[in-house]
């Protein structure tokens, strides 16, 4: 069993939140693989700024009620 294989083995949820984790590690993974610890930083850098973007528009509707 792979290093990938084993972790995936391992992650622990339900439903849509186990396949997110299972394919946020799967990017991971072939990160690690095809770039190494820059490529991984990447991955974590495209996520973090996905959910800041997110957050952000949140925030902008939440005070357009307000």
């Amino acid at each position: 069993m792979s290093r990938g294989e084993s972790v995936t083995s391992k992650i622990e949820g339900k439903g849509n939140e186990l396949n997110r984790r299972i394919k946020l590690w799967g990017e991971i993974d072939v990160a690690y693989e095809t770039g190494g610890e820059k490529a991984v930083e990447g991955v974590f850098t495209e996520h973090s700024d996905n959910i800041t973007k997110e957050f952000e528009k949140l925030l902008k509707k939440i005070r357009e009620k307000l």
